[in-house]
């Protein structure tokens, strides 16, 4: 999260300077805000950090100057070694210095500098230097802890992806697709979910995808792992796509019927922009659907609960979220509570509560707790998650499933859950996101590296998807209205 509450990814997508609200990041998002009454003025805040740059006890954690909008540098900038080795320094400092868990989760952080700076140096181009430090920063087997390249950085700013459209999954050893970007290739191919990918580029799509896999960066957790070859995929298609050729990248697809296809695709710019939804089922539960923790949805979502407060059940979709903002996570269990409720804790490096203004303003304590609302939904809940639910969405269906208010339905999360308080800009224009903050539910359980674990689980299957049935849907309004 963005204090993204990440993958992944990364879990507010960027800090709001103007208010100061939900500094951090859940990695895949931000996590907690200022609060009402702690909101600052973009002025006072820069005029602050102007006076007090010096005084590293004012800011320890050295949010201030993160939240502080800088320019992007442009692809290219990190080919001059001196520039590439300022990068490894400063990635391998901040790590050392700032990780929310001072034994570096156990890793020789020396060893693995030793390992990746010869290789990152000796890059023959400047993206595979900032993959091989993020490389680096992956031997911590953190999905939130990560390096972007410029160019990612200016594509997450635009909430922009480029790639193929393509969500794969490995089911019953056949690689399936889930699901075709309607901005991409993929879609105007003819590519449909239920749909299978037999050859990758000519070769046994099994293979590729196995070796993919076994060459990715470490992550939290097997289900964080599972998109790993999904980005060397589109890493593929992009590298195919800047030859001297511009080649399309080809795909071998059998249909449902059985008959088979090549499709020669090059990634698109597609949107990632998030979405809320919601509206009363047949079955009479009503229904909300987000797809980012993005502080601009907040009030839509909070209206769409408030909306739906006469059904009798309410499900809450928040499969395929990637997280977002910690602060807006909260507010979405508060709507669920009409009284002050703990909800968790946090972890830090220093075991103190995150501050700044020498503690005067505390942004993160060391409980979790929602304040609630008189307007709460009083109806049973139930939360949809499958593995690329992560961050703030696992805070989310955490945080309710452990208080009892909720059940969960689906696939066990991407396990996925700490947070940043900002990307920290890199020589040659990269930044690095880094794990300042873990959390544990009210039963002192880790979501990160393990997941959250459905109280009914519903895995996805091939027939499912090639019917088009969406099976924890129906499991969810069965159990809600049993």
């Amino acid at each position: 999260m963005t204090m993204r509450m990440m993958r992944g990814g990364d879990f507010l997508r960027r800090a709001r300077v103007q208010q100061m609200h939900a500094l951090p990041q859940w990695g895949w998002g931000w996590v907690c805000g200022w609060g009402k009454k702690r909101r600052l003025s973009r002025l006072v805040v820069v005029t602050a950090c102007a006076l007090v740059s010096a005084c590293a006890s004012f800011d320890p954690h050295n949010i201030i100057s993160r939240h502080v909008p800088s320019g992007v540098s442009e692809p290219g900038a990190s080919t001059n070694p001196a520039i590439r080795l300022a990068a490894i320094d400063a990635v391998w400092t901040t790590i050392s210095e700032r990780y929310y868990r001072a034994d570096l989760n156990g890793v020789d952080w020396r060893a693995a500098r030793s390992k990746w700076q010869s290789q990152a140096l000796a890059a023959a181009t400047d993206e595979q230097f900032w993959e091989r430090l993020d490389q680096m920063a992956g031997e911590l087997a953190d999905s939130h802890t990560r390096v972007e390249s410029p160019t990612m950085v200016a594509r997450r700013k635009q909430q922009q992806s480029f790639s193929l459209g393509l969500n794969l999954r490995n089911i019953d050893d056949k690689l399936t697709v889930l699901s075709a970007h309607p901005e991409a290739d993929a879609f105007w191919a003819g590519i449909r979910s239920g749909m299978l990918v037999t050859q990758i580029a000519d070769r046994d799509a099994q293979t590729q995808w196995r070796e993919w896999s076994q060459s990715a960066r470490k992550t939290s957790s097997p289900q964080a792992a599972l998109r790993a070859p999904l980005r060397k995929l589109n890493e593929a298609a992009a590298l195919a796509a800047s030859s001297a050729t511009n080649a399309g990248y080809t795909l071998q697809i059998e249909r449902v019927d059985g008959t088979r296809f090549t499709a020669s695709l090059k990634p698109r710019t597609v949107s990632t922009r998030p979405s809320v939804t919601h509206r009363v089922l047949p079955s009479g539960v009503g229904y909300v659907r987000l797809t980012a923790f993005q502080e601009s949805l907040h009030g839509a979502l909070l209206q769409a609960i408030i909306s739906l407060k006469d059904t009798p059940a309410l499900i809450l979709d928040l499969r395929g979220n990637g997280g977002g903002s910690a602060a807006m996570s909260e507010s979405l269990i508060g709507s669920f509570f009409n009284a002050k409720t703990l909800i968790g804790r946090t972890e830090t490096r220093t075991g103190q509560p995150i501050s700044i203004a020498f503690g005067a303003i505390k942004l993160i304590a060391l409980e979790r707790s929602v304040p609630g609302r008189a307007d709460a939904y009083a109806g049973n809940v139930a939360i949809l998650i499958d593995s690329d639910s992560a961050s703030a969405s696992e805070a989310t269906a955490g945080g309710l499933q452990s208080t009892g208010r909720g059940i969960v339905v689906g696939e066990t999360s991407c396990g996925c859950l700490l947070a940043y308080l900002g990307y920290a800009t890199l020589p040659g224009g990269g930044e690095l996101a880094y794990s300042e903050v873990g959390f544990t539910t009210i039963k002192g359980e880790r979501i990160e590296g393990r997941g959250v674990i459905p109280d009914v689980v519903v895995e996805r299957t091939s027939a499912d998807i090639r019917a088009n049935r969406d099976r924890a849907l129906e499991m969810a309004q069965a159990a809600l209205l049993k």
